[in-house]
């Protein structure tokens, strides 16, 4: 419709439209709101200065350029958006309005609209729509930058006939989040065909087991691509070793335990619905244009929710680890960061919060906990002192004038090695004592630090040729504190992802262990509140 009508605007019309258009933004220049047939438009800053430096001409006369943005601004849907935050409603009515009455107001209008709404899913691309660090403590990772030729852009989308290219250019350019947005599509076709099968409740399920809701776990995983539609049995109720291969497909994709049995774990898995799956597809798509827009080419990646670290180099994976992260109330922090140096035989100094809440107890209870623990005690200045000499029952949070420091050793809370990259948090990778942990499933059992299983594997990889066990060995028996430094620094990452995807369209979701998805999600499906964006 849009573009039949503006085909048919007069020279005249055309003038007169320019003109309303700049006298709408002179006006709300000086009332610091620009506002388009009662509508706020978003962007303050950049907008105004396009219209000037294209002396207030209507931007979109070219009936090409009109169809890719309204197209670009429906399809923002499949970003896991909401097209209707960027004025649709508001410019679909106004269009069906001047089909017959071409009021040079509301084309004023449309286009000034059209123009905010660009803008806007521009910085939704780049940005993304959620702020992360107002609704949830504990996310750090600097913001990304806007464009600062951002009226350039747009004109020169505009003037080329770019307005696709330019859009797809601002979105992450990292394989997850285009193998996300697919996984999104596929999703969202499951859904429309009614879903997938629920599992009722009954006997573990399990190789060799005859169960009548086996038949339902073959349909569930032939729609989730778990199990080959091609394989047939003669026996669908049978859970015969195709199905404990779909089972333990579907258990990896899920990072749970890869047993091949549907016990009860599992089967809370298998019954989460295809709405809350598209959900959290879209919440980690937003996160993901928070922070993938610019990867360096090699970096240490730490997933909290999936309890795994990984080192990436190009696009391949070259090094993958089992962590343990922050406990729910001792929670990991999402930030980057720099390893720089690497210590074999750390010490461990006790964080003032666990001295005074949970080893000063412990003493008061026990007076030869710290030379169990192979604790040593210093004043403020850094003396060591003798244990013996204090009166530790006199002692609470509100005059505790000491530091508590655990000696190097197999017995240290940080293991054999810690992995340094200073901030301001004191989190880091490091060893531990307690490995029978990492078999667990739910591996959150820190005070925020990330614990790391395949601690030698890391160490060599990033150092390279120049050690090896030998020269490892010979260093940790002597307990000597000892630090290397990294030739050249990489780049650490702790972030968030409750769900995936490879280069396969293959789907990987995790337990969202610390509760964040819900708040994201709400802030996502809410309209836009007013902000200046560019």
């Amino acid at each position: 419709l849009f573009v039949v009508f503006i085909s048919l605007i007069s020279n005249s019309q055309e003038s007169r439209v320019n003109e309303i258009i700049k006298i709408t933004i002179e006006k709300g220049k000086k009332t610091n709101t620009i506002a388009a047939g009662g509508i706020v438009l978003f962007s303050q800053g950049v907008l105004p200065e396009f219209y000037e430096q294209t002396e207030y001409q209507q931007a979109w006369s070219d009936p090409e350029n009109v169809k890719e943005l309204l197209f670009n601004l429906n399809d923002s849907y499949n970003e896991g958006l909401t097209p209707d935050d960027y004025h649709l409603l508001h410019i679909n009515k106004l269009i069906q309005e001047t089909q017959t009455d071409k009021d040079p107001q509301k084309l004023a209008y449309i286009d000034l609209l059209m123009t905010d709404a660009a803008l806007l899913y521009a910085s939704d691309l780049i940005l993304g729509k959620v702020d992360q660090s107002k609704i949830r403590v504990g996310w750090d990772v600097a913001q990304n930058n806007l464009p600062e030729d951002s009226e350039s852009i747009l004109k020169n989308a505009i003037d080329n006939n770019k307005v696709t290219e330019t859009f797809a250019s601002l979105k992450p350019d990292h394989f997850m989040y285009t193998h996300l947005r697919n996984g999104l599509r596929m999703y969202r076709e499951i859904q429309k065909n009614g879903g997938w099968p629920g599992v009722p409740d009954g006997q573990v399920l399990k190789l060799g087991v005859t169960d009548s809701r086996v038949k339902i776990l073959r349909s569930y995983f032939e729609i989730t691509g778990d199990l080959s539609a091609y394989l047939i049995s003669e026996n669908d109720s049978l859970f015969d070793d195709n199905v404990e291969k779909a089972v333990k497909r579907f258990q990896l994709r899920h990072n749970l335990n890869q047993d091949g049995i549907v016990g009860k774990g599992t089967l809370a898995i298998i019954n989460v619905t295809i709405e809350q799956r598209i959900n959290d597809i879209r919440v980690n798509m937003e996160r993901a244009r928070w922070v993938i827009h610019h990867l360096p080419d090699d970096f240490l990646i730490v997933n909290i929710a999936g309890f795994n670290v990984r080192r990436i180099i190009g696009d391949s994976i070259v090094f993958y680890s089992r962590v343990i992260v922050g406990k729910h109330y001792h929670e990991s922090p999402i930030f980057d960061g720099k390893i720089t140096y690497i210590e074999l035989n750390p010490t461990w100094t006790l964080p003032y919060s666990i001295a005074i809440k949970e080893t000063l107890p412990k003493i008061k209870k026990n007076p030869n906990y710290l030379s169990e623990k192979h604790m040593i005690v210093l004043d403020r200045s850094g003396n060591e002192l003798d244990p013996s000499s204090i009166d530790f029952n006199s002692l609470s949070g509100k005059n505790f004038p000491y530091t508590f420091r655990q000696k190097a050793g197999p017995h240290n809370a940080l293991g054999q090695v810690k992995f340094m990259f200073p901030n301001k948090y004191a989190v880091y990778l490091h060893d531990t004592p307690s490995r029978s942990l990492f078999s667990r499933e739910k591996r959150a059992f820190s005070h925020g630090c990330i614990r790391l299983d395949r601690k030698w594997e890391l160490f060599l990889n990033l150092m390279g040729d120049d050690w090896n066990m030998e020269r490892i060995d010979k260093i940790v028996k002597s307990e000597k504190t000892t630090i290397v430094k990294l030739k050249k620094p990489i780049e650490i990452i702790l972030l968030y992802w409750t769900a995936g995807a490879d280069r396969q369209d293959n789907l990987y979701f995790n337990e969202d262990v610390y509760d964040r998805d819900n708040a994201v999600l709400e802030q996502l499906n809410k309209p836009h509140s007013f902000k200046k964006v560019f």
